[in-house]
């Protein structure tokens, strides 16, 4: 299969990269900035705000993992962000369609679901795919925006759109930092902003490499998190203390994630495979990594 990846220079794209050529794909890896290191030989410039360009970029390829868009809150204005987002995902969605293109997999985010999360807001625990969306943010409505409008895509081409709704991904040097950042009494009042969800940037480029080797999807949204909590304690015990009015849909079982990833389960197969507790001690020490899992984290 030949594979696109928008945003390739990019935390997940990256990995997204490497996972989707060691699975045999040919892989056309794609950013608006150079990136000389990435693992992908075919590398290719593009300004995705440009249909012009994006039609150059996907044009005869089998599928598209879309993953470049400006990624966070910070560091630009709305109108800059909801602006660049929302025209870079419709060329590509029109692409996509112009050139029959089967599969399209591209990057959501955890915002829709009413990021920073506050207790009055919060309809239940764990936080599904059904869960009502609340935004707050020009990035946040310009995720949900593209998430309705890839449903108006699937009714006119019928080809496979899965989104992703990604939880903050970490990279594996990244952990060694949690103790000091992120387990203290006032920050973990600050991290329920999003229930304390987190997900490996692995386990984030296996969801992409799912959602495009699987068929017959439809349109659908997934949540894609680690299997845990970023805190040391018990899930229960975070929702006791920091959501005491919040209703728990279902029995919540040790450090398991609040932002429930049943579906993903289910329907695509995926089954993360790390966690911070791979590379931390319980005490917050480091554990002895193999070189391999820390190979991409600074490139």
């Amino acid at each position: 299969m030949k594979v696109v990846v928008t945003g390739a220079a990019g935390k997940i794209g990256r990995w997204t990269v490497r996972t989707i050529l060691e699975a045999g794909h040919e892989v056309i890896a794609s950013d608006r900035k150079l990136r000389e290191e990435s693992v992908s030989k075919n590398f290719v410039q593009a300004e995705l705000r440009d249909y012009g360009q994006v039609c150059q970029l996907l044009m005869g390829c089998d599928a598209v993992v879309h993953l470049g868009n400006i990624p966070t809150d910070i560091r630009n204005t709305p109108q800059a962000i909801f602006e660049n987002n929302m025209l870079v995902n419709f060329n590509i969605l029109e692409a996509c369609k112009d050139f029959k293109i089967p599969k399209l997999v591209w990057a959501s985010s955890e915002t829709v679901l009413g990021y920073p999360f506050l207790p009055e807001e919060l309809s239940y625990l764990p936080v599904d795919e059904e869960h009502p969306n609340l935004v707050k943010s020009s990035y946040a409505m310009a995720k949900l925006l593209t998430e309705h409008l890839s449903g108006m895509y699937y009714t006119l081409t019928n080809n496979q759109i899965v989104t992703l709704r990604f939880a903050n991904i970490y990279e594996p040097d990244e952990y060694s930092k949690l103790p000091s950042s992120h387990w203290n009494d006032k920050e973990k009042d600050v991290q329920k902003m999003n229930a304390w969800a987190y997900c490996d940037v692995r386990d984030a480029a296996q969801a992409c490499l799912l959602a495009i080797e699987k068929s017959n999807l439809g349109n659908q949204v997934f949540h894609i998190t680690a299997p845990d909590t970023i805190m040391p304690d018990l899930s229960q015990d975070l929702v006791s203390r920091f959501f005491p009015n919040v209703t728990l849909k279902r029995t919540v079982q040790g450090n398991e994630t609040l932002m429930a990833i049943n579906k993903a389960r289910k329907i695509l197969g995926y089954e993360p495979k790390y966690t911070w507790r791979s590379v931390l001690n319980d005490d917050g020490t480091l554990k002895a990594l193999p070189e391999d899992q820390l190979a991409l984290a600074n490139i």
